[in-house]
């Protein structure tokens, strides 16, 4: 049986390094917590419920959640996925993450145009329209455990601080560290693709505008494929980690042991 995740609390206090190299992973986390505090958030770990509200309650800047992060629409279970979320100093939700877990014997290709990625009921979905298509052949190459990173929002007013090059990577890192996931993937809407968002976030393997997906209740969408490594996913965070500056890491070392 998977272990529980937490559904509440700070980031630093939750940590729990299971896989990969501890050293360099620590030094990571502690960077990305110390840098959101930076741009005005504070992150702490959330319930799926919580991500389900948190979307509904800003649908005038936010789609519908893809339903893989809905409890009742996808079925994820607790253990199976964790959810970050940011708040500015007045306690407001202004930034989301999540990370879910699949243990696919098959491909993506054959999980996500089956629609079982998607819904705990792939049957009724088929019957209302729903559909995925996955363009490009390195789909059929990604199984085993595969982490999606997804759920990502930003309130308009914290967009273009820098969040996107450091909640995505928490999310993988964080997957990483307690499924020793073998891919970690994520769709990206053409639209945020175009403007670069793959690249802050540190994806350098996409398929650009190769997935097309009708989901209930997000609508129709045509989206780019990322995929990432345990190899590529550690060399990024420790391209980040060495790009940081020295006084950062050590204020964040300084903050986490007085926490």
């Amino acid at each position: 049986m998977e272990e529980s995740l937490p559904t509440s609390g700070r980031l630093p206090a939750n940590l729990k390094i299971k896989y990969g190299p501890v050293g360099l992973l620590g030094r990571f986390f502690l960077w990305a917590d110390s840098a959101a505090q930076e741009r005005g958030v504070k992150l702490s770990f959330a319930s799926l419920q919580d991500l389900v509200a948190a979307n509904r309650a800003n649908s005038d800047s936010w789609r519908p959640l893809v339903p893989v992060f809905d409890p009742v629409l996808g079925g994820v279970r607790p253990e199976m996925g964790f959810v970050l979320i940011g708040r500015n100093k007045d306690q407001q939700i202004v930034a989301t993450q999540a990370a879910r877990l699949y243990e696919w014997s098959r491909s993506l290709d054959d999980e996500a145009t089956s629609l079982r990625m998607f819904y705990a009921d792939p049957a009724a979905a088929f019957a209302r329209g729903d559909r995925c298509e996955i363009a490009t052949p390195v789909a059929k190459n990604i199984s085993g455990r595969v982490v999606f990173s997804g759920a990502a929002w930003y309130r308009p007013d914290f967009r273009g601080k820098g969040l996107a090059g450091i909640l995505p990577r928490i999310s993988r890192a964080y997957a990483f560290t307690r499924w020793n996931s073998d891919f970690t993937i994520g769709m990206i809407g053409d639209a945020v693709f175009a403007g670069g968002v793959a690249q802050r976030c540190g994806y350098t393997m996409v398929a650009p505008s190769s997935v097309d997906l009708v989901a209930s209740p997000l609508g129709a969408l045509r989206c780019a494929l990322t995929w990432m490594q345990p190899d590529e996913l550690l060399a990024d965070l420790a391209a980040v980690v060495d790009q940081a500056p020295v006084p950062f890491i050590e204020s964040g070392l300084a903050e986490a042991a007085n926490r």
